[in-house]
């Protein structure tokens, strides 16, 4: 894999993470937007009992193909997305993914499971963001909305506004967790250039394991401050850095 940025790329799609759909990416999509650069934001079935990783990945390349055109694009994953956009890579294939950007991101490793993986790298999570969390009679799982704003947002009011964080937990979904407890389906590394955002104050992913046992090889490491919802706090910044990936 390559660690030089690539592009250039004729669009963006944006993978959210748990919880949470694709009006998430709203302020990164309208950045994008500003300087030229197409962006789909997707709405993974991730809110459906049983929705694997195959299920996730096909919404991703449908999305790659309608904004890229046949041109390349680059994959944007935050958070549990970074399970689903390296597989969303390789199912592309050659040539059709510039560059992969991870947020903030869990990172899949060949043929283990995130269960798996989770449990052999203690510390990957920040203990607490999940609180509140309620299972539901179909096995997806739910955040109490109080619970949400300061276990799962911490410290995001401080950031943006606590409006700000009312409305993004206002527009959380149940979570199913199929891809978590699956063996990733990824075979390898795709051979892309990947960037690695870590922010620095990131309570859900830890930054110290973001930057050790969850770094990829050869990837580029940014650095943001704050906590682990960019999208919500810098999209400028943020964007800034999509932009370059796209080698804009």
């Amino acid at each position: 894999m390559s660690d030089v940025v690539g592009g250039p790329a004729a669009g963006v799609v944006l993978v959210h993470g748990a919880w949470h759909d694709g009006s998430c990416w709203a302020p990164v999509v309208e950045a994008l937007g500003a300087i030229g650069l197409p962006a789909l934001a997707v709405d993974l079935p991730s809110d459906r009992p049983g929705t694997d990783t195959a299920a996730c990945v096909s919404v991703v390349v449908a999305a790659a193909r309608e904004v890229g055109g046949g041109a390349p694009v680059v994959l944007v994953g935050h958070s549990l997305g970074g399970l689903v956009a390296p597989v969303a890579a390789q199912e592309l294939g050659p040539g059709a993914v510039a560059a992969l950007v991870l947020v903030g991101a869990l990172v899949p490793r060949p043929g283990v499971s995130w269960r798996d993986r989770m449990a052999a790298e203690p510390g990957v999570m920040v203990p607490g963001h999940d609180a509140g969390q309620e299972r539901r009679p179909d096995r997806t799982t739910a955040l109490a909305p109080d619970a949400a704003a300061t276990g799962l947002y911490a410290g995001v009011a401080e950031e943006s506004s606590a409006a700000a964080v009312a409305d993004a937990v206002a527009r959380l979904r149940p979570q199913d967790w199929t891809v978590v407890k699956e063996v990733s389906p990824l075979r390898e590394w795709p051979r892309v250039p990947t960037v690695e955002v870590v922010c620095g104050a990131d309570r859900v992913v830890s930054p110290e394991w973001s930057r050790g046992a969850g770094a990829v090889p050869g990837a580029r490491r940014v650095e943001l401050p704050g906590g682990h919802f960019p999208m919500l706090t810098r999209p400028a910044e943020l964007a800034t850095v999509i932009a370059a990936a796209a080698g804009r």
